[in-house]
């Protein structure tokens, strides 16, 4: 009892290692691969690249993975190198992700391979090791045969096809040839036939090792290869001689198709669609209607995608679409009736006006497509694949644009300073009465009376006897010293979107009378007047364009213009006008405040008039003379600042 009980415990233990070895054996590769990259990224990022353990945010749609794996590093500092084969468009949201789990999830979903150097990582395609072929056993063929009946009976194992050959041409009467150079000769096949006619057997033993055989017209049995280059033909059937028709069948194609829990996972190479969707569908339970015939071969890779997805990426590039109705799948071309949908696609960030024209125009082949302005939106009409990819690039630019603030500051500051000192003396038919100012400044009119009312003064006192004036003498006598200092300030602010154009004018006018005089003819001529207002304007104008770059800079184009009023030169002429302009274009940092220009004017005037030589002795120059000083000092600056506000 003991020892039975011992040998069903090592039989069972047997049995499990026996099954755990075959698990592993069956088991893909690149799950031990993925393993290694998830410690050696665990390392650098413990101790030589601690950016892989920052976090980041990225929000992509269709942008290549050499694209992406570049900004990921810079931003980052990780050290890269990519393989130019490698080409796979994401479509991904990564919010707040280790940035090493981002790469794992990259190599785990897309089969991409690392190799690390130090700090460098290099990516590429994973390529499986090479499949080891089990070498021909050199024992002997299980084979019988019956040269009475011409049936066949054989229990092969991984055994040599060449040999095989030789020896059912050695045993049988028939010619047995193999075709397609050393790939076929070396082919190891397996199978289990009983008693079946010799060349039905070899029908079956060659299709069910991803072979064929085919037959002369002189009776010789070949047997070849179904690759690309052999010509397609149907299943061996009897002794008739075998036909080859255009259609491409199953049997011309290599891959795998595998359906399980709802999910397909293909590997196909050459192999037709319409095969593939019908052995899916069939697998799957699922209805479908074809509207035309589906034509071409693909190969593809794919792993545990729906049906839905399957059809989308047999379909990619092809002519042909499908659309779900009622639980069944409508196939057929791209423009026949019942593929073209209508979907709104609505704008969250941007206007609608003017994004029709930065579509490329091969997205809107086969769509129409129109704006909805009450909506800031699209309505597109097509086929569903070609709205899918339209939607996707207007959702692509559809980003938040920035609104730039600038603040402009413009400070005048104007200072002047006169001075006239003098003595002038008249003779006139009328005199003026005595006035004037006497305090701040000296302007006094003095007659002949106050003249000579002084003069006696200083006669009566014994000082000097200067005599009397003549009743028309009247003299001026000024002392005037004048102080002027004026601060302008202004400081206006724009807001506008990035690459719009901002405008701000603020102004002043004044106006004048011009007058017309009409006279109409005729025996009595009458004159009229007419009067007319006229403006005439001075502006503070500012224009600003502003375009925000990546790196949040910002590039003015600015026209600047600044004028003001002048006294007229004419009596009863207009008001004269100052302009001072600027025009500049300059790129500044965000909230950068900068100097656009400045202007400083200085003049200085002296005048003056006197008696010709009295007028330059010290003292009595100052009886005998009149001056003037003026000096002006005026100065402009103007400040900006953008800043951008989201």
């Amino acid at each position: 009892m003991i020892a039975t009980r011992t040998k069903s415990i090592l039989l069972s233990v047997l049995f499990l290692a026996l099954a755990v070895t075959t698990g592993l054996g069956q088991s893909d590769p690149f799950a031990g691969r993925l393993e290694t990259i998830h410690r050696q990224l665990e390392f650098l990022s413990d101790s030589i690249s601690p950016g892989l353990n920052e976090t980041a945010n990225f929000s992509v749609s269709g942008l290549s993975v050499q694209t992406f794996l570049r900004t990921l590093a810079e931003s980052h500092d990780l050290n890269v190198q990519i393989d130019p084969s490698l080409s796979v468009n994401l479509t991904n949201n990564f919010t707040s992700v280790p940035v090493k789990d981002i790469i794992y999830f990259l190599c785990e979903e897309y089969r991409i391979d690392i190799r690390f150097t130090n700090s460098i990582m290099s990516f590429s395609p994973y390529q499986p090791p090479p499949v080891v072929v089990p070498k021909a056993q050199s024992r002997p063929l299980k084979i019988s045969y019956d040269a009475a009946t011409r049936r066949i009976s054989f229990d092969l194992s991984n055994d040599s096809l060449r040999l095989l050959v030789r020896e059912i041409t050695r045993i049988s009467d028939k010619n047995l040839v193999i075709s397609g150079g050393p790939e076929i000769d070396n082919k190891l096949v397996s199978g289990y036939i009983k008693d079946l006619p010799l060349e039905s057997a070899l029908d079956k033993l060659a299709y069910t090792n991803g072979l064929r055989m085919t037959r002369t017209k002189d009776g010789v049995l070949i047997i070849e290869g179904t690759g690309a280059g052999a010509a397609p033909s149907t299943p061996f059937q009897g002794n008739t001689a075998s036909t080859s028709t255009p259609q491409v069948s199953r049997n011309s194609a290599q891959g795998d198709i595998v359906v399980k829990d709802s999910l397909i996972s293909l590997e196909i190479v050459n192999y037709p669609i319409l095969e593939v969707i019908k052995e899916v569908s069939s697998q799957l339970g699922i209805n479908y209607i074809l509207f035309s015939d589906i034509t071409g071969n693909t190969s593809a890779r794919v792993e545990r995608v729906r049906y839905s997805d399957m059809l989308t990426f047999l379909f990619q590039g092809t002519n042909y679409a499908f659309r779900k109705r009622d639980g069944v799948y409508l196939m057929g071309q791209r423009t026949q009736e019942g593929f073209r949908i209508s979907e709104v696609v609505k704008l969250d960030f941007r206007t609608i006006e003017g994004v029709e024209k930065e579509i490329p125009s091969d997205l809107m082949k086969e769509v129409e497509l129109k704006v909805l302005k009450e909506l800031n939106a699209f309505i597109i009409t097509g086929n569903k694949q070609r709205i899918d990819e339209l939607a996707a690039f207007i959702r692509l630019i559809d980003q938040p644009i920035p609104n730039i603030l600038i603040e402009v500051i413009v400070a005048e500051a104007q200072k002047s300073f006169s001075l006239q000192t003098g003595i002038k003396a008249f003779l006139a038919d009328s005199v003026p009465n005595t006035s004037g100012q006497v305090f701040p400044g000296v302007d006094i009119t003095l007659s002949s009376k106050s003249v000579n009312n002084a003069l006696d003064k200083l006669t009566n006192n014994g000082i000097v006897n200067l005599g009397r004036v003549s009743p028309r003498f009247y003299t001026t006598l000024q002392a005037l010293e004048d102080n002027s200092n004026i601060q302008i300030r202004s400081t206006p602010k724009l807001s506008t979107m990035n690459g719009s154009k901002a405008n701000l004018t603020i102004g002043e006018s004044q106006y004048y009378v011009e007058q017309t005089q009409n006279i109409t003819g005729g025996v009595t001529p009458i004159t009229s007047t007419t009067q007319r207002f006229n403006k005439v304007e001075a502006n503070l104008a500012i224009t600003i364009s502003p375009v925000v770059s990546g790196n949040e800079h910002i590039t003015l184009d600015i026209v600047a213009e600044f004028s003001n009023f002048s006294a007229p030169v004419v009596a009863n002429a207009p008001p004269g006008n100052k302009t001072r302009k600027f025009e500049s274009k300059i790129r500044v940092k965000n909230d950068e405040m900068i100097i656009l220009g400045g202007l400083e004017e200085l003049s200085k005037s002296e005048s003056g008039s006197g008696v010709p030589l009295l007028s330059r002795i010290p003292i009595l120059k100052w009886i005998f003379s009149s001056k003037t000083k003026k000096r002006a000092d005026n100065r402009l600056i103007v400040f900006i600042k953008p800043t951008i506000v989201y």
